[in-house]
């Protein structure tokens, strides 16, 4: 997360004391970051635009590092703040 927030042009777009959203225009990319905290494992999501075959896609990458069951949760929390603060931009 430090190495992301130290690299130039990149934005901290919304931190809290376990969360941190960053986004990096210059490459196209949005991460969510979960930092680990009593049993809750750090997590990561990491979306980047991506052009092929002539159309814009969204590729999009996690990872945990924790057991099965606690990264679900986590990273469904991830998702599920994502739908939320998308929605407005969604027909």
């Amino acid at each position: 997360m430090a190495t992301l927030e130290a690299e130039l042009g990149v934005e901290v777009a919304r931190k809290t004391p376990t969360y941190v959203e960053v986004s990096d225009p210059k490459r196209l990319m949005l991460w969510s970051l979960w930092k680990a905290r009593g049993a809750q494992p750090s997590a990561y999501i990491c979306r980047k635009i991506v052009q092929e075959d002539g159309q814009v896609k969204i590729e999009m990458f996690a990872e945990c590092h924790g057991q099965t069951a606690q990264c679900d949760g986590v990273v469904g929390r991830l998702l599920a703040e994502q739908n939320r603060r998308t929605a407005p931009f969604r027909p």
